[in-house]
Parts: C-alpha cells; structure tokens; sequence
C-alpha cells in the first residue's frame, strides 16, 4: 500500500494528524521540489509524502506496536 494511500485510514483512525509546515521562500533547500505536495503537512509545496521519512518511520512505529 503506498503512503499517500494510507493516510486517510490513519487520519480516520486517530493514528495520525495532519501536521502544517511553513511555506519555503527563495533560497529553498536542496530536496525542494515546488511540483510536489505532501499530504501530511496539509498539502504544503516542497515534497511529497512519499519523501517524507519521518512519516515512513510513523507507520514503521505503528506496525511494530500491532
């Protein structure tokens, strides 16, 4: 199942909440990417969910507690 797929049944669930981020100015870091939104920060521009690592280790953390 991709991520983006399994947010909603976490947001659903109350295993997660969408977290908003700041919006990059000029000067964007490295891994900024200005076409890709993430789902977990609120559709905020920069990544996708798919890039998000500290959401990978979320899910990780709730499947290694059942």
């Amino acid at each position: 199942m991709a991520y983006a797929d399994l947010l909603p049944s976490l947001l659903s669930n109350q295993m997660a909440v969408v977290s908003p981020r700041k919006v990059y100015q000029s000067l964007f870091p490295r891994w900024y990417n200005p076409n890709a939104t993430c789902a977990y920060h609120g559709g905020v521009l920069g990544h996708s969910i798919v890039q998000y690592v500290a959401f990978k280790h979320k899910v990780q953390s709730l499947i290694d507690a059942g």
